[in-house]
């Protein structure tokens, strides 16, 4: 029986394709470059970072340092540079623009049925703590009761070190925790690794669909998780 549900803070809670947009925006203005450039180099520095982070090559406490290097070789700044725009950045994004519709009444509905809630997440180019600053800004870190990321544990998910971790900060078994999240390898092989249930989501696919074999369910929404919560 599942007694905690763990989430993915990036493309599961908070938008991260639009908070890209909009750091990139910020980050063009400073910088007095056309935004389209701007943002080109951000997604390409983006995604050779996530390839980075992937191949474990460094660990979850050195992902921040590593990742702003490699914006700030894109962007032709200082990396001190990239820290400070960054920062501005993200006090300049709305938490309401980024959160996900379906996120606070889900939260909601869990806490409410009694079942704990966490969140557990990897960074890239910023640190946790902006990230819990969005979290708390959006009003959804009332429901949270434990908070895991890859840069206080020095794992980067899928590491099944990260999910050890976060299974003994809830006190549970493994069969009592689902994560939610949205990247296959991520969010599912790593929690199965330790015997976690795992919810893809994929609000493009307009699938449902649970597995109870092996512990795993698909939903495009995630007001669809309180049922499939109980068939797997």
């Amino acid at each position: 029986m599942v007694k905690a549900v763990s989430f993915d803070v990036w493309g599961t809670l908070l938008d991260l394709d639009r908070t890209l947009r909009e750091t990139s925006r910020v980050i063009a203005g400073e910088l007095g470059q056309p935004f389209d450039g701007v943002y080109q180099r951000v997604l390409e520095a983006h995604e050779e970072a996530r390839r980075m982070r992937r191949r474990a090559l460094i660990p979850g406490n050195e992902t921040v340092k590593a990742g702003q290097e490699i914006l700030a070789r894109k962007l032709g700044v200082e990396v001190r540079e990239v820290e400070g725009l960054i920062h501005r950045a993200f006090l300049k994004v709305d938490p309401r623009e980024i959160t996900y519709s379906d996120v606070p009444g889900t939260l909601e509905e869990l806490s409410r049925r009694g079942l704990r809630i966490a969140v557990a997440g990897n960074v890239l180019f910023w640190p946790s703590s902006y990230t819990w600053m969005l979290l708390e800004k959006g009003g959804l870190t009332r429901f949270v009761e434990v908070k895991l990321f890859s840069d206080e544990t020095g794992f980067n998910k899928p590491d099944r070190g990260f999910f050890l971790t976060l299974l003994e900060r809830l006190g549970l078994e493994p069969g009592e925790v689902a994560h939610v999240g949205d990247n296959v390898i991520e969010d599912v092989g790593g929690p199965m690794s330790v015997g976690m249930k795992a919810v893809l989501v994929k609000r493009d696919l307009k699938v449902v669909a649970t597995f109870n074999l092996l512990g795993v369910a698909v939903v495009y929404s995630l007001t669809q998780l309180p049922s499939v919560l109980n068939l797997i």
